[in-house]
C-alpha cells in the first residue's frame, strides 16, 4: 500500500506509473492553493514529467477504418410467404372441419 506521506499524494497504477486521475496530489486544495495560478504552478512540473514518462514509445498510426455496415436486408419474399400462409390457412381448416363432419 502506498504511503501518502512518502509518495506526496501520488497514486500508482498496476504498471507502477503515476495515475494522474486518481492521485490526490492533482486535486485542488484551496487551503493551500490560494488561486488557480498557484494550483497550476504547484502541479505543472510534476504533471509534465509524468505525461512525458507515460507517452507511447512508438508513434501511433491510423492505417484505416472499419468498413461501413451493410444496408438492412429487404426481402419482398417474406411478404409473399405471409400472404400465401394467410390464404392457405383458412382452406386447410375448412377441409379439416368438413372431413370430421
Amino acid at each position: 500500500m502506498a504511503d501518502p506521506e512518502v509518495d506526496h499524494g501520488l497514486a500508482y497504477n498496476a504498471l507502477g506509473e503515476i495515475d494522474i486521475l486518481r492521485s490526490p496530489f492533482y486535486e485542488p486544495d484551496w487551503e493551500y492553493d490560494e488561486s488557480v495560478e498557484d494550483y497550476v504552478n504547484r502541479i505543472l512540473y510534476c504533471l509534465s514529467k509524468t505525461i512525458d514518462l507515460q507517452k507511447p514509445k512508438t508513434p501511433w498510426l491510423i492505417i484505416g477504418h472499419l468498413p461501413p455496415p451493410p444496408p438492412p436486408a429487404t426481402s419482398p419474399s417474406t411478404n409473399v410467404f405471409s400472404a400465401i400462409f394467410l390464404v392457405v390457412t383458412p382452406s386447410l381448416y375448412g377441409s379439416s372441419f368438413s372431413a370430421k363432419a
